[in-house]
């Protein structure tokens, strides 16, 4: 129960040091019954507490009794009863001018910023997200998220798709500007990238912004690029060949930790962001497995596979002769004043695949991506199952209902992985037989 009392600012210094540790003494104007003052022994701040016709009681700030003197706060209640009596509420136009504020405020860099916060996202797919954006949008990074309306976000895709956009990109370097170049592919992932943070404010900021990708979706103009197919196919022992005969570590490129690394891709079907980052706790030499992290797998989920004795051989080989206590492929220092802050490759580097030639001294075209579907598509051609294949290549089972009963005991992955690192290799020796169907009609 509030107590009535005039307030004055003599008043108000009194009742402030009345107040008592640990409790919240409230105030009521004498003149103004809406009035109050809520006193504690950190602050003391003025209220309004109504009810609006029809609804509940209000209760509406109006600023702290260290900044507003008493009979200021009496005239600025006054104000706030007359809007209450009309049925305006005051809070819901105090947060809608909040939203409005955030609205025309919020930039893309900051939009993005809270996206990249908020969102359990690996590192790889942050990486390609602000790279989309500051190479499709890096002209509006520092202006209001409104801006970037569905007419202006169809005419920059379209642009996108068609030319380079360099002068608009806002990127670090100029070798960065100097690598943007037309693409559909980058068009279509940057206004997938604005629409996952335009729709994620949406939900959680309750910011009103329109969907920007309606026009694109309206009109069919997304750039659709097929999924890629290219694999080593019949170059394969070629490639492999050419890979093997590389010499070990040689600055600047690291010759021999880029072939290593660029074999066990090629043996494991593992995407460049799980294999490069190998760390050597997740190489178990006693079950002969790599373990790699959720934080890299794109599944975010652990992901075990089998190792041939080839590999084995390679990484213990590795091992012994380490240059990183953490990283089993490790790259450069970051800096010269560091020498012994090592980390992973970030890109397979011109150097290296300069120096992958055939026999006939012509080159290879091939990514890293290219040696994970040349291994799925040898393990295919073994006739290897598709369930196998899922569990090899860490593609989501989603709503596979028999894929849920099967077992993730990684031993049923031996015996194909063997037998891809025999193939990549070459290797005629003994290894692991895949199990045969048994003929029940005997």
């Amino acid at each position: 129960m509030a107590i009535v009392v005039r307030f004055t600012e003599a008043r108000v210094k009194e009742l402030r040091a009345k107040a008592r540790p640990g409790k919240r003494d409230e105030y009521q104007d004498a003149d103004v019954s809406a009035l109050r003052l809520r006193v504690s022994t950190k602050s003391a701040s003025w209220s309004v507490l109504k009810r609006i016709p029809g609804g509940d009681m209000k209760r509406v700030g109006i600023g702290k009794a260290d900044d507003i003197v008493a009979s200021e706060a009496r005239k600025r209640a006054l104000v706030l009863v007359g809007d209450m009596q009309k049925g305006i509420d005051p809070n819901a136009e105090k947060r809608q001018r909040k939203k409005e504020d955030l609205r025309h405020g919020l930039t893309l860099g900051e939009g993005l910023d809270i996206y990249l916060a908020e969102k359990d996202l690996r590192e790889a797919t942050r990486r390609t997200y602000e790279r989309d954006l500051r190479t499709t949008f890096g002209d509006y990074w520092d202006r209001p998220l409104v801006d970037l309306t569905p007419d202006v976000v169809r005419n920059r895709h379209r642009d996108r798709k068609n030319r380079a956009l360099r002068s608009q990109a806002r990127v670090q370097s100029a070798s960065a500007r100097k690598r943007i170049t037309a693409s559909p592919s980058r068009a279509d992932g940057a206004v997938r990238a604005l629409r996952a943070v335009v729709n994620y404010l949406k939900v959680t900021r309750s910011i009103d912004l329109p969907d920007v990708a309606a026009q694109i979706t309206a009109t069919g103009a997304w750039g659709n690029v097929r999924r890629r197919k290219r694999a080593l196919g019949d170059r394969l022992d070629d490639f492999v060949r050419a890979v093997r005969a590389l010499p070990h570590d040689l600055p600047p490129d690291l010759t021999g930790t880029q072939r290593d690394l660029t074999l066990f891709l090629l043996c494991t079907a593992l995407r460049w962001s799980s294999g490069a980052g190998l760390r050597w706790d997740e190489v178990d030499f006693k079950s002969k497995t790599v373990t790699i992290c959720a934080d890299r797998m794109k599944g975010k989920a652990e992901h075990s596979l089998p190792l041939g004795p080839e590999l084995l051989a390679m990484l213990r080989a590795r091992f012994a002769v380490r240059r990183s206590n953490e990283y089993v492929f490790p790259g450069l220092p970051k800096t010269a004043d560091e020498p012994d802050n090592l980390r992973p490759f970030g890109r397979i580097t011109k150097h290296f695949t300069a120096k992958i030639v055939d026999g006939d001294g012509d080159g290879f075209v091939w990514s890293p991506h290219d040696l994970r579907r040349t291994a799925l598509n040898v393990l295919e051609s073994m006739d290897v199952s598709a369930y196998a294949l899922k569990r090899i290549a860490a593609h989501s089972e989603g709503d596979d209902v028999t894929a849920g009963y099967l077992t993730d005991d990684v031993s049923r992955l031996r015996a194909p992985m063997e037998r891809l690192e025999a193939r990549v290799f070459g290797r005629r020796g003994k290894v692991v037989e895949l199990k045969k169907p048994v003929d029940r009609r005997r």
